[in-house]
């Protein structure tokens, strides 16, 4: 299976499991998409995550590096920003937010490639 194939199972699915939230009426899934699109308006993880998407593109272990860079930032972003400690939800949607901006440059980047 190509890479691009790959990006658009994995939206599938994504889109699957959100529109199952949404029409058979689960609470946490609906949670976590509010607060996924809350944290991703904020420039600062937006900003963060399209410049460690292209700085880290290629690298070894780049998978990791995103990981550990979306933690870094979600830490970051919530002790010295918004000045004050968070619970674990908090930071796991921050995160979060930060993989799916990645995740998503990532695969207009494939968009891209393939058309040229």
């Amino acid at each position: 299976m190509s890479k691009f194939n790959t990006y658009l199972f994995v939206i599938g699915a994504a889109l699957v499991a959100i529109a199952l939230g949404y029409i058979i009426p689960i609470t946490a899934i609906k949670s976590v998409c509010t607060s996924c699109l809350n944290y991703a308006q904020y420039n600062s993880i937006a900003v963060t995550a399209a410049v460690c998407a292209f700085l880290f593109y290629g690298r070894k272990n780049y998978v990791l590096l995103i990981i550990a860079a979306a933690v870094v930032t979600a830490l970051v972003t919530q002790y010295l920003i918004a000045g004050h400690g968070a619970g674990l939800f908090t930071l796991a949607m921050r995160t979060l937010a930060f993989l799916v901006i990645v995740y998503l440059m990532n695969f207009i980047k494939e968009i891209f490639n393939r058309i040229f």
